[in-house]
């Protein structure tokens, strides 16, 4: 199974990473003045303690360089792909050329083929956009089984189009949620966004992670998908150097979700992707098969993985579908403060759920595709190879089973004002909207 894993630096030469599959894809940022593409690998600690401990709660072998306990990873016979975008602050749209680290010669790069503009597909020849995103578009087009993301940044609009590309080609996204803080920040994606697996953090007793000095907890948007360990995990070293380290935080929740996802897959191969995501949310908790049930209240989403539960579960038996992905306003999950979902006077999109993307939009870029094959440029008003019907007409209706009623209108939103937990580092990213309009957004470790 190939797991990416999207963070900023990592140190390939761990000991607790001997003899691990883990393959160093590239980075999508380049130095604006030489062309460079940006170190991704360091000895640093300071700078690739966070993605090498990412990496190894997928793949880490258990024994650290002093030959004792060393952390241990999830799916140790995965094949872990790392995409790197290098210093969170050198990586805005002033400081940090965008460029698609394994476009084959010839073939369509990333960096510069289409955009999602949150209402429609657009060319892009400027390479607008951002690094994170763009990494795990990249993820997904080479080949991924599962992505697996602890990092928070980015333009919203570009989280839509990851988000569509992970339904087109079935790669379950998971991604971390807010870990305890104080204060307000900006964010531009994705574990708020529809179709993605945001996961949570908890400790020991089953709690959510909490901060002991304030009480705040680890938290996401309504559209959590469960909940993992997070508390007090044996990592490969922190920020002061390496060696074991116990670690905290919804950013190793994360990957031992995407793990067990990847496990599912590799005893279930003929199951699809969204197949197994639909079993390990139907095996939540302390055993047994059930119904999924997202609770808004405590944090936990579906509730927490069960690995050796899921594993027992013949996901060929549920839907082909992702669970996460709501197609219509109808849908329970998007109730909030006790109103259905519905379309605002000035268009807006009202889902408790999410604030997007929806299949409309989703039906939109996917008439940019010939499935089975990657996104192309789009020609100046006329359609291309890679179309599947001329860009002047409106996309096909969506299928019966995932109508929507009333018509959902896609919410592109730059940044989000949320509230932020303190173990997190928070730094500022400069990015460019898909209008073009520059903002300030921030970009996170988690």
């Amino acid at each position: 199974m190939k797991i990416a894993v999207i963070d900023t630096f990592v140190n390939p030469d761990a000991p607790e990473l001997a003899g691990a599959n883990l393959q160093v894809r590239g980075t999508t940022c380049a130095d604006l003045d030489s062309g460079e593409p940006r170190q991704i690998v360091s000895d640093d600690p300071a700078q690739a303690a966070h993605g090498t401990n990412v990496v190894s709660m997928l793949v880490g072998n258990g024994v650290a360089g002093d030959g004792g306990l060393g952390a241990r990873g999830i799916a140790p016979e995965a094949e872990v792909w790392f995409y790197g975008v290098g210093d969170l602050d050198q990586a805005g749209s002033d400081q940090c050329k965008l460029q698609d680290p394994t476009v084959e010669e010839g073939g369509i790069d990333l960096a510069h083929d289409i955009t999602w503009d949150g209402g429609e597909v657009l060319n892009n020849p400027e390479g607008l956009g951002d690094p994170l995103s763009l990494a795990a578009r990249a993820a997904i087009r080479d080949g991924a089984d599962v992505v697996s993301i602890s990092t928070l940044g980015g333009d919203a609009a570009a989280w839509d189009q990851v988000m569509f590309e992970s339904l087109i080609a079935e790669v379950p996204v998971f991604v971390g949620v807010l870990n305890p803080d104080a204060g307000f920040e900006l964010y531009g994606g994705p574990y708020a966004h529809n179709g993605a697996f945001p996961v949570n953090a908890i400790e020991e007793d089953g709690t959510v992670l909490t901060d002991r000095k304030t009480g705040a907890t680890s938290y996401g948007g309504n559209n959590e998908a469960l909940a993992a360990p997070g508390n007090w995990l044996l990592g490969v070293g922190d920020d002061e150097g390496w060696g074991p380290q116990l670690i905290s935080g919804t950013s190793y929740a994360t990957p031992l979700a995407a793990g067990a996802a990847a496990l599912g897959m590799q005893k279930y191969p003929d199951a699809s992707p969204f197949q197994v995501t639909q079993a390990m949310l139907r095996s939540t908790g302390s055993g047994g098969v059930h119904e999924i049930e997202w609770v808004r209240e405590d944090d936990l989403g579906a509730g927490y993985l069960n690995v050796m539960e899921m594993l027992k579960t013949d996901p060929s038996r549920f839907p082909d579908e992702n669970p996460q992905w709501v197609t219509s306003l109808d849908d329970p999950r998007c109730e909030q403060d006790g109103k259905p979902g519905h379309i605002a006077d000035n268009g807006q999109v009202m889902c408790g759920w999410s604030t997007g993307p929806f299949v409309e939009g989703y039906e939109k870029y996917r008439a940019a595709y010939v499935d089975g094959e990657p996104i192309a440029p789009f020609g100046e008003l006329e359609a291309t190879p890679y179309t599947t019907q001329p860009l002047d007409e409106k996309p096909a209706q969506v299928a019966e089973s995932a109508a929507v009623s009333p018509l959902m209108v896609a919410l592109a939103v730059v940044g989000v004002l949320v509230l932020l937990g303190g173990i997190a580092v928070a730094i500022v990213l400069v990015v460019v909207s898909r209008r073009r309009k520059r903002e300030r957004e921030r970009a996170t470790t988690y």
